[in-house]
């Protein structure tokens, strides 16, 4: 049992870590804190291929100025212009392709669910908030079967794997494809490879979508 656990917890720091990447960066504080060495130490029994591009994000920072990592990330994911990447799932779920839509809605029900309160001012369905989210509700698992909760236990695991194949599944890969095709920072190249390849493995864990994405406007 605390094998199992041990591996929910080393899952939900990946999802945090990976929260990370996407604010606004700082280099001297990633680099200091090892955040590309870390996630590899996670992903190492999750996935070879999310941990070798979690290796080449750490390399990157030692290369990369705080300036350019600061410009790339705006240009991806902030603006003022048209962005690269836009880091909301609705912009890719909804067919209006426009943030605050039904996807948004349908994260914002799911938190509500889990009883958190999101006052943010970005939408609901930021990539960083939809990783903290997972991390928030796979420690509150590991947490409840560590007190022997079983009840509460499976009830955070079915909103993970809910969440995971509504909300985030149907749009990350494409996002990952936009951040792969529009930029040459190695940094964030690295990040869209190891989050596409933590979610693919992931699969394994969730295993079968329990409802399908036709869901989100119920």
């Amino acid at each position: 049992m605390m094998n199992e656990i041990n591996k929910l917890i080393s899952r939900g720091d990946c999802f945090k870590l990976l929260a990370v990447c996407f604010y606004e960066p700082e280099k001297k504080l990633f680099t200091e804190e090892k955040l590309g060495e870390n996630l590899g130490h996670l992903l190492a029994d999750i996935s070879f291929d999310a941990r070798i591009a979690a290796d080449s994000m750490q390399r990157a920072l030692c290369e990369i100025s705080q300036e350019n990592l600061s410009i790339d990330h705006a240009s991806l994911f902030v603006g003022p212009f048209e962005l690269i990447a836009a880091p909301y799932g609705s912009v890719y779920i909804d067919k209006k392709r426009t943030v605050m839509g039904e996807s948004t809605l349908y994260a914002a029900r799911c938190y509500q669910e889990a009883g958190l309160a999101v006052d943010i001012k970005e939408p609901q369905d930021h990539i960083a908030i939809e990783l903290e989210f997972m991390y928030f509700l796979c420690s509150k698992e590991a947490a409840a079967r560590q007190e022997n909760r079983m009840e509460d236990a499976d009830r955070f695991q079915d909103l993970q794997a809910r969440f995971y194949y509504n909300a985030m599944r149907p749009w990350v890969n494409e996002f990952c494809d936009a951040i792969q095709a529009g930029s040459k920072n190695e940094f964030y190249l690295g990040v869209a490879r190891c989050l596409d390849h933590f979610l693919s493995a992931c699969e394994s864990v969730y295993g079968r979508p329990p409802v399908t994405c036709t869901d989100l406007k119920n």
